[in-house]
């Protein structure tokens, strides 16, 4: 099963598709790429929103594309990137934030050089509140924290996410690579906003990891993908 987790095809509700006409051109691309399942995760930030005004947007914004939907889309679930702020620690509601039918979270860390006070906030979130944690694009924090930093946070029980994007440009595919070995990537997405971006889609950065670790790397990603929308546990989906 190729599954998107990481998108922002949802119209008019932050950086994303700007309208209905961007969204379903989007996910019409996405029906071309074969793409089952995308994770829309447009950005939360609770220094902006209140959770409960978000999700009333998020859904709202979803309302307004249902009936534009083709039976050849990809199936959408309703998630949201959340980005890291202190604040967050001490959020019961942030269960409510999760992708859909699962507790997993999908977590952006700041583009700042990683610190112990980060580690420890995230370590919070996994051990005390009522979430599982999926790291946003785990690569791009390297262009602004050390291997070392980030593999602290990602040494916790957490699962890690790629964009295609990074693996497509030889400058980002070096770290895509190096965080593959060491056991840090589970699933991928494409993290795709604009049409006028020119995001790389799914099946290209597949083919990439493909071409450098083989089909078995592949098969291993799909499975942790249908374990994550199961709920599997991180010890079961790391097992």
């Amino acid at each position: 099963m190729k599954i998107d987790f990481h998108s922002h095809i949802l119209p008019g509700i932050d950086d994303g598709a700007k309208d209905i006409e961007e969204s379903v051109t989007l996910l019409d691309n996405m029906a071309a790429d074969s793409v089952d399942v995308v994770v829309a995760t447009p950005h939360f930030y609770c220094t902006r929103s209140s959770i409960h005004r978000f999700l009333e947007s998020r859904n709202k914004a979803y309302e307004r594309l249902k009936p534009h939907l083709k039976p050849e889309h990809p199936k959408i679930l309703l998630g949201a990137e959340v980005l890291y702020d202190e604040a967050l620690i001490g959020k019961d509601a942030l269960s409510r934030l999760t992708i859909e039918g699962t507790n997993y979270m999908l977590l952006e860390m700041p583009y700042t050089k990683l610190t112990e006070k980060h580690l420890e906030g995230v370590e919070k979130i996994v051990d005390e509140l009522e979430v599982k944690v999926l790291v946003a694009h785990i690569e791009r924090y390297l262009n602004f924290t050390s291997y070392k930093s980030l593999t602290e946070i990602l040494d916790l029980d957490v699962l890690g996410q790629i964009n295609a994007d990074s693996l497509v440009h030889w400058k980002s595919r070096r770290d895509c690579f190096k965080l593959i070995k060491g056991n840090y990537v589970q699933v991928m997405g494409t993290d795709m906003h604009r049409i006028s971006r020119g995001y790389a889609s799914l099946g290209e950065g597949i083919s990439v990891v493909e071409k450098k670790f083989g089909s078995g790397m592949i098969r291993e990603m799909e499975r942790n993908g249908v374990m994550l929308l199961e709920d599997r546990s991180f010890e079961e989906i790391m097992g």
